[in-house]
């Protein structure tokens, strides 16, 4: 947008122009200047430029007022100066009458000003005016893991960025999958088309670098609405290597002038510097998190006031309902701790960072943290929650290999505080949801039932199934196990486990009188009966 012509004459440097015609015209914008000494120089010009003359070419050229005017060209400029003294003493009348006819600034330039002059403190002020309206050092943070403080900062430079260039902007995070918008203008301009569409263009495109070093480039394609090419000027933000967002600017059917190019460089500059602060605040935050998961886990935190009051400076949810999920990877190939970033990268590329905290515990364990906003539904979050651990489970496998991923999930909605008892709950999920449910990678708290009050250790199950010794020393152990756990699951009716198992009644009855004499145990003993569908359950 530059700056206008009024902001212009305010300044120290510009002090001493005075203006003699088209006083309506002091809110037009400069974007550019434009020397005219030369007849035919307005062909030149391609608007909003403060177009400077010694006045030489009036004094040559008596006719070329007119034609200046009818070109159109001259109505498009922000304002003119003329230096009097060399080769004009005075206005000419029909300049002057142009200018007041068009409300174009009409400036008497003094006679020692140069050019050059005139563009270096031109350029100055505006870049002071980008560095005033991209002051985002205004923005308050309460501590150095407030990730709203930058989120507060990125909408800054985005608002700062549509005011100066009267373009909308937008910043695609990829690790959040979220999106930040200017104003609402970029989306209603850009209906119909999605954010990936921005770098990743639908075919019919044509491509610019305006900076090779920044890969910034511009995007041009034809939409049948307008009449002139569509375009946009797409930035990646890159960290470590890593592209971790978007920054584009929507040109539509227009194009950036020379100072809106200040107003591009600067937002990318700060946006560039911001995500990498974000990347730094991420990684301190993330350790605190893991310090303080480990400190609590250890026992050295025992305090629930203490707990609340470390939680909020590490800017956890101290006082939400939380879903705490243990990521187990019990290949030593691909060991999680020396991957930390990679584990840390994949939660966010599908959690992202506002409601999801990552502590790689060690080589086979990480804790997720999940905080429940009050007006969530617990039991429609679940759902979502698992389904985006199905991604993740995807993600993992593709950034760190294929390797046996298996989650327990506590499905209680508990307090940070109380962090400790949710760990152990997954935990729990883990340890007999494996056993229980073999086939399955996904392990609530809540589906173990009454299992979840059992501590059971893998060896221990060998020494309690002596009871079914005898029985998997059979030929047909499998059948007899299998019919035995159906009849005790089928309340000893005969008529429903043959039923369950396809087979005919009497089939079921010699096999429940061969197991019974192998067993030597009496199934009319309701304890005796818990303790073999428990076992049978576990083996």
């Amino acid at each position: 947008m530059g700056i206008s012509v009024d902001s212009m004459l305010r300044s120290d440097y510009f002090r001493h122009f005075q203006v003699v015609a088209g006083h309506k015209g002091l809110n037009k914008h400069i974007q550019g200047i434009a020397v005219l000494d030369a007849p035919d120089g307005f062909n030149w010009t391609t608007g909003r430029e403060f177009v400077v003359s010694s006045g030489f070419v009036f004094t040559a050229n008596q006719g070329l007022v007119k034609p200046y005017v009818d070109s159109g060209t001259f109505g498009k400029c922000s304002c003119v100066g003329i230096k009097l003294g060399r080769y004009l003493s005075e206005m000419p009348a029909d300049v002057v009458a142009a200018c007041n006819q068009l409300d174009i600034p009409l400036l008497s330039i003094p006679a020692e000003t140069s050019w050059m002059g005139i563009m270096n403190a031109l350029n100055v002020l505006v870049m002071n005016k980008n560095i005033q309206n991209f002051d985002i050092g205004k923005v308050s943070f309460n501590n150095l893991n407030d990730l709203s403080y930058h989120v507060r900062k990125i909408q800054k430079i985005l608002n700062a960025v549509e005011s100066e260039m009267d373009f909308p902007a937008m910043v695609y995070y990829l690790s959040d999958d979220k999106v930040f918008y200017s104003s609402g203008r970029f989306k209603e301009i850009s209906a119909g088309m999605k954010p990936e569409d921005f770098w990743e263009p639908p075919a019919g495109f044509s491509k610019e670098m305006l900076c090779d070093n920044l890969k910034m480039a511009r995007y041009r394609i034809f939409d049948d609405r307008y009449d002139k090419p569509y375009s946009w000027i797409t930035v990646p933000i890159t960290v470590d290597n890593k592209v971790r967002a978007y920054f584009v600017v929507l040109e539509a059917t227009g194009l950036i002038d020379y100072y809106d190019q200040y107003a591009l460089r600067t937002g990318y500059v700060l946006l560039q510097e911001l995500y990498e602060q974000i990347l730094v605040t991420q990684s301190v935050g993330d350790l605190g998190f893991e310090t303080f998961v480990k400190n609590l886990l250890e026992g050295k935190l025992d305090s629930p006031e203490s707990i609340r009051d470390l939680a909020r400076e590490l800017n956890l949810p101290a006082d939400e309902t939380c879903h705490v999920v243990l990521l187990e990877q019990p290949d030593p190939a691909v060991p999680l701790l020396r991957n930390r970033d990679l584990v840390r990268g994949s939660v966010r590329m599908v959690f992202g960072t506002t409601r999801c905290r990552v502590a790689v515990m060690d080589d086979h364990r990480s804790l997720l943290l999940f905080s429940l906003a009050a007006t969530v539904d617990s039991s429609q979050y679940l759902k979502e929650l698992t389904d985006k651990l199905h991604r993740l489970e995807v993600r993992l496998r593709a950034d760190l290999g294929e390797a046996p991923y298996v989650f327990g999930i506590s499905d209680i909605p508990a307090p940070v505080a109380e962090l400790r008892r949710s760990h152990d709950r997954c935990v729990q999920a883990l340890s007999l949801g494996t056993i229980l449910f073999p086939e399955e990678r996904f392990h609530t708290y809540s589906s173990l039932g009454p299992f979840a009050w059992l501590h059971v250790e893998p060896d221990e199950i060998t020494v309690m199934r002596k009871d079914l010794q005898r029985l998997m020393g059979q030929d047909d152990h499998g059948v007899l196990i299998k019919t035995l756990r159906v009849y005790l699951e089928s309340r000893m009716n005969f008529s429903l486990t043959a039923k369950q198992l396809y087979a005919h009644i009497n089939t079921i009855r010699r096999r429940m009188d061969e197991i019974s004499s192998i067993l030597a145990l009496n199934l009319e003993d309701p304890l005796t009966r818990l303790k073999l569908e428990i076992l049978l359950r576990l083996v």
